[in-house]
């Protein structure tokens, strides 16, 4: 038998947490339920001035300190908290005060320690069946669409909503804007004249393209764009396009015509850029996309000395050809980039077209190849380089991406 007097110490308590001391016994019972057979165990249902002295209303009880009796306001909380957002799964997680734990951890190794539910348990397992009998919402522990964090020591709810990742691939034409928003250098992305008050030190960029209409739809607070690598600015994203993901936080609206989205991109945005394929994807894609590395083709048009001819360019072009060559970090990056020397293969140069001064080829090397150097030798920093084996100055003025090859899937040309 438990101990009477021990368990008066804690007294007065509610007939619910009196039953969670032994939460994990008995099948189809909730707590309360156990509280009154428990009531009947301890034998004190016989002595109504002992049951009295122990057993309470909830907002009284030393226990809980009145949670249990607030399950219904926490429930209309979490309701209200996502009234706005077009959801379909959802988890409830609480903050309760470490007082109250330390308790009802006490309290319950009298009955068994191995035996109870914690109050944490009670209160997200009842809340999520109050939610989801208002709203029709399924109860999700893995990954749901919402986290409702409500906090019962400030009755307030911390939200979280699952972000929407969409993955796809772009094609960049216009040579003056980057990929991703760029913050204005003078304000760090805060707002002034230079910028127009926009943040950014350029006004457009693929991300604020592509995001502008998703963000729109979704009513969400931020985009993030995660790109397989990134060209130059003045570079142009060819072929098949370049694959990124989208990330959309804190989506209100999750019901999404992607169709319907990539039509209206492409339309308000003829000739600067294009996507293809969109798709939703899981979270996991975004590391799969970035530790994604292959090869790349790209096509550059070049200046040369007037006197270089047609023969030593294709005598240079076989010499680089299948080549390790070693970069030190260009100067053109070195302001933000490690000085490093980095080994990268370069697979292939052919030459395109030549006229007296210009050359163009095509060129297949190693991810993160710095092309422009690779021509231009960078003062000695890329070695070989195009310019050292004409033995002449070469310089990239018009720079292409034409393809990426990736592994077990057709090339993007």
């Amino acid at each position: 038998m438990f101990d009477l007097e021990e368990i008066k110490r804690y007294a007065p308590f509610c007939v619910s947490c009196l039953g969670r001391s032994v939460g994990l016994v008995g099948f189809g019972l909730d707590n309360r339920e156990r509280g009154l057979e428990m009531i009947n165990l301890i034998d004190i249902s016989n002595n109504s001035n002992i049951e009295k002295e122990v057993i309470c209303d909830s907002e009284d009880c030393t226990i809980c300190d009145g949670l249990i009796g607030e399950i219904d306001n926490f429930i209309e909380l979490s309701c209200e908290s996502i009234s706005d957002y077009s959801l379909d799964t959802f988890k409830i997680g609480t903050i309760v005060d470490k007082e109250i734990i330390e308790i009802e951890s006490k309290f319950s190794a009298i009955f068994g320690s191995d035996l109870f539910e914690s109050i944490k348990s009670q209160l997200n397992r009842e809340i999520g069946i109050g939610v989801f009998q208002k709203l029709n919402l399924s109860a999700r522990l893995d990954r749901p669409d919402s986290t409702i964090i409500i906090d019962t020591r400030y009755d307030t709810v911390n939200l979280e909503i699952k972000s929407l990742f969409i993955e796809g691939k772009y094609n960049k034409f216009d040579r003056a804007i980057p990929q991703t928003y760029w913050p204005c250098r003078k304000c760090k992305g805060r707002g002034c004249k230079n910028c127009n008050n926009s943040g950014h030190l350029y006004p457009d960029s693929v991300q604020s393209l592509v995001a502008e209409p998703f963000m729109k739809i979704t009513n969400s607070t931020e985009n993030l764009f995660h790109g397989m690598g990134r060209e130059d600015i003045d570079a142009a994203m060819l072929g098949f396009g370049r694959p990124f993901v989208l990330e959309l936080r804190m989506p209100k609206n999750r019901e999404i015509n992607l169709e319907e989205v990539q039509k209206a991109i492409n339309s308000d945005n003829e000739g600067r850029i294009q996507v293809n394929d969109l798709e939703f994807v899981p979270r996991s894609r975004v590391a799969e996309l970035k530790n994604t590395v292959c090869d790349k083709s790209y096509r550059v048009d070049v200046s040369i000395p007037e006197e270089l001819t047609i023969e030593s360019l294709k005598n240079g072009a076989q010499r680089l050809k299948e080549q390790l060559v070693k970069q030190r970090t260009p100067t053109r990056v070195a302001h933000r980039r490690a000085d490093l020397i980095r080994p990268r293969f370069v697979q292939s140069v052919n030459i395109l077209s030549f006229s007296q001064g210009m050359v163009e080829l095509e060129i297949r090397a190693q991810h993160g190849t710095y092309i422009r150097e690779l021509v231009s030798g960078d003062m000695g920093r890329t070695v070989p380089s195009f310019s050292s084996l004409v033995d002449g100055a070469c310089k990239v003025e018009i720079l292409d991406v034409l393809n990426l090859h990736l592994e077990n899937e057709e090339e993007i040309k």
